[in-house]
């Protein structure tokens, strides 16, 4: 069983990739929907339960102090009292009460729940709300209870069971993720603080070649990963800029933004 419940938290392997705003409104939308199913079949059976015992309870205990009760006023009527205290009616009308209210709540239990549907859209409103209150809660108030609950909860996931229970290192998969990431991340080029006056971009790698573009201070063009150097040394570096026109330009006069 153990085993099975470990590999539950493989799922929690994609979450932690995702913000913690995100990770923790996605798990508690998932939370209330799942719990829907549970809630409108288990609780009606665990209410009907403990009203019987509850009953049952409260039986077991009156009876005998009825008999008492009995025994008692026998007592006083034999002694020319025929008065009945009033603690005596509080006592008897309190436990008919309770066990009214508790036939009630039996049988309300017990009855099919109707308007199915519209009790599904409550749920995923609720969960929908939770989803979106609880991360800025959290996010704004880290240091209340609730928010320490799940910092508590996501290290106990990540250490606890992902890493020592499972043998997976999260550390390793975010890093080769932001690896990845970066490598195919476009590099942005800017132009150099000695080249204020702006920069030429060149139909080809060469000073003799047609200018298509200039770049300005301020500006950026997306490096295309393809350089060419001249027959002078010069080091030309084909650039696209953000109206679409490509181009070579100096290694000289840009750097990496």
């Amino acid at each position: 069983m153990e085993t099975i419940i470990n590999q539950v938290f493989w799922l929690w392997v994609p979450l932690s990739l995702l913000p913690v705003w995100l990770r923790l409104a996605i798990i508690t939308y998932l939370v209330i929907i799942l719990s829907r199913p549970i809630l409108l079949r288990l609780l009606p059976k665990l209410i009907v339960w403990g009203s019987i015992l509850l009953k049952k309870a409260i039986e077991l205990l009156s009876y005998p102090l009825m008999v008492g009760i009995s025994r008692s006023l026998t007592k006083r009527r034999h002694a020319g009292n025929h008065l009945i205290p009033t603690w005596v009616d509080i006592l008897e009308d309190t436990c008919a009460l309770l066990l009214k209210g508790l036939n009630k709540t039996q049988g309300l239990s017990q009855k099919r729940t109707r308007n199915k549907a519209r009790l599904k859209k409550t749920f995923r409103v609720a969960a929908m709300t939770l989803a979106i209150l609880l991360p800025i809660a959290v996010m704004n108030n880290p240091s209340q209870a609730y928010s320490k609950t799940w910092y508590k909860f996501e290290t106990w996931a990540t250490e606890e069971k992902v890493q020592k229970s499972l043998g997976f290192n999260l550390d390793q998969l975010q890093g080769k993720i932001q690896t990845t990431v970066q490598s195919v991340s476009p590099t942005k080029l800017t132009l150099k603080a000695d080249y204020p006056e702006g920069g030429n971009i060149r139909q080809t790698p060469s000073l003799n070649g047609k200018i298509v573009a200039d770049i300005k201070e301020g500006e950026t063009v997306t490096y295309l990963d393809e350089e060419q150097t001249d027959d002078k040394g010069i080091t030309w570096l084909k650039v696209e800029t953000d109206a679409g026109k490509e181009g070579w330009v100096s290694e000289r006069i840009v750097e990496e933004s």
